[in-house]
């Protein structure tokens, strides 16, 4: 969904650029771009950032993020392209790298609701009962989700268009809810947990936040309500199916879970 947004506000940014040719009869003058707004400077550089909007595998968007930057270090994609690298390391498995793409980004662009939510969410996921430094990475995930939250809350990001916009900043507000409720977990703090877990199904009922909130349950020995979460997970609308199984294997534990 984001990037096919991007890839439209791109397209008709780029057109609106390169539609400036001169007349055929006008003298003889060095070409020139006239750049009216943020979007790519030249053809090169738009074919280079629908090359990193096009990239599925984590290594071809790798590629394609440092291709975009290296040649073009003033892009205005600059801060898409390291959040996009960063989201690919951490799809790789590689959350260290992750961390550092996502903080490059929001170098780049403090105002990068998706970088948030990507240091947010690994830090988030990554951060042990055990880990001496547990409080401060546990703030530090903390900040990043209301960052984004504030960001999201201000005006539509110009690489947005109006339709597309509203899903954007829902899935964006579900995804900052996310971490904060696998951070209130990691404190142990299952009520704040599920409290979070509610307010991204809110923002996009999500079936893998429904299954978080059946297992924060569980964890809690509250199985009953886990079940009924694991069965909202299994019965949405469209559930892919290795969700669903997900879902249908989280609910055998938790009814084998009372007979215990």
């Amino acid at each position: 969904m984001r990037r096919l947004a991007i890839l439209t506000v791109c397209s008709l940014v780029a057109a609106a650029a390169f539609a400036q040719a001169p007349p055929s009869n006008a003298p003889s003058a060095p070409k020139k771009v006239v750049k009216t707004g943020p979007g790519p400077k030249t053809k090169e550089e738009q074919q280079a950032v629908q090359a990193l909007l096009q990239a599925q595998m984590p290594d071809d968007v790798i590629k394609a993020a440092e291709d975009l930057v290296t040649r073009f270090p003033s892009t205005d994609f600059k801060a898409f392209a390291l959040e996009r690298e960063g989201e690919a390391y951490q799809t790789k498995g590689d959350n260290a790298k992750a961390i550092v793409y996502g903080e490059q980004a929001l170098a780049a662009d403090p105002m990068n609701f998706d970088a948030d939510n990507l240091l947010a969410n690994v830090l988030a996921i990554t951060t042990r009962d055990t880990d001496l430094d547990k409080d401060e990475k546990l703030a530090k995930a903390d900040k990043y989700s209301h960052d984004a939250l504030t960001t999201l809350d201000g005006p539509r990001p110009w690489m947005y268009g109006d339709a597309q916009w509203p899903q954007v900043k829902a899935a964006a507000i579900s995804q900052a809810y996310q971490a904060l409720g696998n951070a209130a977990l990691v404190r142990k703090k299952v009520d704040e947990a599920v409290a979070d877990f509610q307010k991204g199904i809110d923002a996009l009922p999500d079936p893998i936040l429904l299954i978080r909130v059946g297992r924060a349950l569980l964890s809690a020995k509250r199985a009953d309500e886990a079940i009924v979460w694991f069965d909202k997970a299994i019965n949405t609308p469209n559930v892919a199916p290795n969700i669903k199984s997900i879902a249908e294997n989280d609910k055998k534990r938790a009814q084998q879970s009372k007979g215990k």
